[in-house]
């Protein structure tokens, strides 16, 4: 048996509306504190996690041949660090899905003997065949199948891209597994700073099981660590199968909902209806931690002096004082008996005051300049894939620029890896000319990796690598000449232009209604 962790949601934006405001941004973190590891009868941890290894052996692994030598030494590494009691299982990803442990499509109950004959199995495993990454996972929910009530967590290593199948069989094989379990992926290079896999692809796999960050890997002598270290953190998961609620009022709607830490994903996709105006969002599986989230509403205007409750936020967590088998009344994808906790009330108050109405939350802002960056970095791979070269650059700058006010200088090392920095703080970069696609992966994976608020250092960039994030020895980042420190934000003091688009009157550098640009017209 175990004690989960208790949850609790802080909401943090800004109440004030102008009378004719209709967007309400709210961040949400989410927090669990808490929770004891439950013990067998031998004092071995309860098994109350379900693995599934899903290791790449297309050909490309097998070039050079120290890419496959090394996946097996982390999947052997991942099922030494498997306590007796967990459910296991090893998967073969190439054009298909086979099972490399056990032999048959079951789970295995982690034993001395168990876990000998799957390392076993796992040295005799070769290389060959194409990718298609949609039977992985098909492969892994249905193993996950046996463990309805568990939580259920699988590790999914690549270096390559999804080349076996079309697009649409992949997005087919996500809409089926989405909150079924979640997954770890971490992704080989071909070379030290190139990269064969699409950043693209991954994120999309992850934002669909269970939002964790997209890892490169340029380090092999790294991954056997870290593949123990994913084990541990899945053993310290106590609480399967979270869920976001989200209820608005008559006065309200869901525009969107993000994960904004530790990663940017878009959670539309996973969105459940309960009603006409409530909203489930799986979350995952969770242990002692948090994530933030961003909440967008849509609100009808009022009158001066009108303040109206607009949406409550909360949690359904399953009942955690039963062994997670009883506690699950359904299948795995049919959550069992839960408890709505932690719900907040989201209340905005409708004015003429200006003082009050320009305000800009500074949670909020920090994610909404993180969520910028992310996507002009993904413009801007997408602009170069396309063969757009000066849109990629121009894109490449605006990220650069957000980096440099962030202060988040690992990122900008790992950008200097596709364009040359001249000036940091206003932008202007030049491609190299030496860039290929593989050096865009990286960028492109880490620019939704972000810090979390109120946190100092590091802008949360993960890569497995011996040297800088950049895969060089500087760390030398160019600045604007005679620009402030980091700390400059990119979001300027609110002023009370009327937008020349639709007539509004703004509350920060983007028109509340059409999303005109104010900063980028006075640039222009």
């Amino acid at each position: 048996m175990s004690a989960g962790p208790s949850f609790d949601i802080t909401t943090h934006y800004e109440m004030y509306l102008p009378t004719e405001g209709t967007l309400v941004d709210v961040v949400a973190t989410v927090r669990s504190t808490g929770g004891t590891v439950g013990e067998t009868g031998s004092g071995a941890p309860a098994p109350h996690l379900a693995e599934v290894i899903l290791l790449d052996c297309s050909g490309s692994m097998g070039s050079p041949t120290s890419k496959l030598i090394q996946a097996r030494r982390a999947a052997i590494a991942a099922i030494e660090a498997l306590p007796d009691g967990v459910r296991f299982a090893v998967v073969a990803g190439t054009h298909s899905a086979e099972m490399i442990y056990p032999g048959s499509v079951r789970l295995m109950v982690a034993s001395d003997t168990s876990r000998a004959a799957a390392k076993e199995a796992l040295r005799r495993t070769s290389a060959g065949g194409g990718t298609a990454m949609s039977h992985w996972l098909r492969l892994a929910a249905r193993l996950f199948e046996e463990a309805p009530g568990s939580v259920r967590h699988a590790i999914l290593l690549t270096d390559g891209r999804n080349e076996s199948e079309l697009v649409s069989e992949l997005d087919a094989a996500l809409a089926e597994c989405a909150g079924r379990y979640t997954v770890d992926c971490r992704a080989i290079a071909e070379r030290p700073g190139v990269h064969a896999w699409r950043g693209t692809e991954l994120i999309r796999i992850a934002d669909a099981l269970g939002a964790n960050p997209v890892v490169p890997v340029e380090d092999l002598d790294r991954l056997s660590a870290e593949f123990t270290q994913l084990i541990t953190a899945a053993l310290g998961q106590r609480t399967a199968d979270v869920r976001l609620r989200v209820r608005t009022s008559a006065l309200a709607s869901v525009r969107f909902v993000k994960q904004v830490y530790p990663t940017i994903a878009d959670l539309a996709e996973l969105a459940q209806p309960v009603d006409a105006q409530t909203i489930d969002y799986p979350i995952g599986a969770w242990g002692e931690g948090h994530r933030d989230y961003h909440v967008g509403l849509a609100v009808q205007p009022m009158a001066a002096n009108e303040t109206r409750r607009v949406a409550w936020l909360s949690l359904l967590v399953p009942v955690a004082d039963e062994p997670p088998a009883a506690a699950a009344t359904g299948t795995a994808d049919e959550p069992g008996r839960s408890a709505e906790v932690g719900q907040t009330a989201i209340a905005v108050e409708w004015t003429e005051d200006i003082a009050r109405y320009t305000g800009i939350n500074p949670t909020v802002a920090h994610y909404t300049r993180q969520q910028e960056l992310a996507v002009a970095i993904r413009t801007a791979w997408e602009a170069f894939d396309e063969r757009r070269l000066a849109d990629a650059e121009s894109l490449m700058g605006r990220a650069v620029s957000l980096a440099y006010a962030a202060g988040a200088h690992d990122k900008l090392a790992v950008f200097g890896r596709v364009v040359e920095i001249e000036d940091a703080g206003s932008g202007r970069v030049r491609l190299r000319s030496d860039v290929d696609p593989g050096h865009w992966q990286v960028p492109t994976v880490t620019g939704h990796h972000t810090r979390s608020w109120g946190t100092a250092g590091p802008t949360g960039v993960s890569i497995l690598n011996s040297q800088d994030a950049a895969g060089n020895s500087s760390d030398v980042v160019p600045r604007q000449a005679n620009a402030a420190q980091h700390d400059v934000d990119p979001v300027p003091a609110p002023l009370l232009d009327e937008c020349p688009e639709c007539q509004t009157r703004r509350r920060g550098r983007f028109c509340e209604r059409c999303r005109y640009d104010f900063q980028a017209s006075r640039a222009g």
